[in-house]
């Protein structure tokens, strides 16, 4: 619930970005059953981490810009501030 910690990453294009979730809320969540969501629409990624559980990411060598990313399954979806962020990959 309290959202992505930290809500900034920054990572190096040309260069495997691989990334791992910690999803602490249990299946008695309030909203969303606990699960959780990592969502960057420009790169046509969706991953979805279980409740109490953790799950690494290999995103593979990513181009160069800042990419919004966000959860939209619980605790206010996307639109909650808390619940979204911005990758930035340098060249």
């Amino acid at each position: 619930m309290a959202g992505f910690e930290p809500s900034r990453l920054q990572a190096r294009a040309g260069q495997d970005v691989a990334l791992t979730f910690v999803n602490a809320d249990s299946q008695f969540h309030v909203d969303g059953g606990g699960w959780h969501q990592f969502r960057i629409e420009a790169l046509n990624i969706d991953v979805r981490i279980a409740p109490k559980s953790q799950k690494t990411v290999n995103l593979g060598s990513l181009p160069a810009g800042n990419y919004e990313f966000y959860c939209d399954i619980c605790c206010g979806g996307k639109e909650n501030p808390s619940m979204r962020g911005v990758l930035e990959v340098r060249g």
